[in-house]
């Protein structure tokens, strides 16, 4: 049995999982309504709170299958059906039997990456990289999608929903957070860019936001040199 203390620290992470579950949910609510900008907001929300679920977990020491179990649903709802459920609404609409089909496949290819991730991954620790885009990475492109809708046209939109798609179920290799890291920082700026993305949606942000990725893969790609060569050297 554990001890009030430990259902305490047990429990904090997971609340943190279920108000992203919450977010995600509220998200679709919003855009079923036509309030698509809140919708997004919501799904930022939601973003923020998949930042620490886990941060949570490790330094309260209560990692767990059952909280990476809870993690991978929240991240099922709030970016995978509610990103697909936005575009749809938003953009995708207005494309008939086209559009439902893009936003099924964006769906699936979410849950399958988050499906490979379970398997691969230590519910205890924290990898260097992961395999394909995560799906928090792919809402994020969705978001900024909706909030420009206006300026891209939905077959447009379609296209870049079927490559986020494609994306996330690639066996590409990209940094994760890594502690005290210039790859850390790096990511962490990126964050704060995708904060302009939001607060001023226009070509200029984005493209300033996906230059950043490139430099991010660039960051983690030296670190990981100097982290084999570390190895080599030892």
């Amino acid at each position: 049995m554990l001890s009030p203390d430990s259902r305490l620290r047990w429990l904090a992470p997971n609340l943190i999982t279920a108000a992203n579950i919450t977010a995600g949910f509220l998200s679709m609510l919003a855009a079923a309504e036509g309030r698509f900008e809140t919708a997004v907001y919501l799904l930022m929300l939601a973003v923020l709170l998949d930042l620490f679920d886990g941060k949570v977990a490790r330094r309260l020491k209560v990692t767990s299958e059952f909280g990476q179990e809870m993690d991978s649903f929240s991240d099922a709802v709030s970016f995978c059906a509610a990103p697909a459920f936005l575009a749809h609404a938003a953009i995708l609409r207005s494309l008939g039997a086209m559009g439902v089909i893009v936003s099924l496949i964006y769906l699936l290819a979410g849950v399958l990456r988050l499906a490979r991730f379970n398997l691969t991954s230590d519910a205890h620790g924290k990898a260097r990289s992961t395999t394909g885009v995560p799906t928090p990475v792919g809402a994020g492109y969705v978001m900024a999608l909706v909030l420009m809708r206006d300026q891209i046209p939905a077959l447009a939109a379609a296209l870049v929903l079927l490559i986020l798609a494609g994306l996330m179920i690639s066996r590409l290799q990209l940094p994760e957070f890594r502690g005290k890291s210039s790859v850390t920082v790096a990511l962490l700026v990126g964050i704060l860019n995708y904060f302009a993305v939001v607060a001023w949606p226009n070509w200029y942000t984005v493209g300033w936001w996906n230059l950043w990725n490139v430099v991010i893969l660039l960051v983690a790609k030296s670190e990981d040199r100097r982290f084999q060569e570390a190895g080599s050297a030892s």
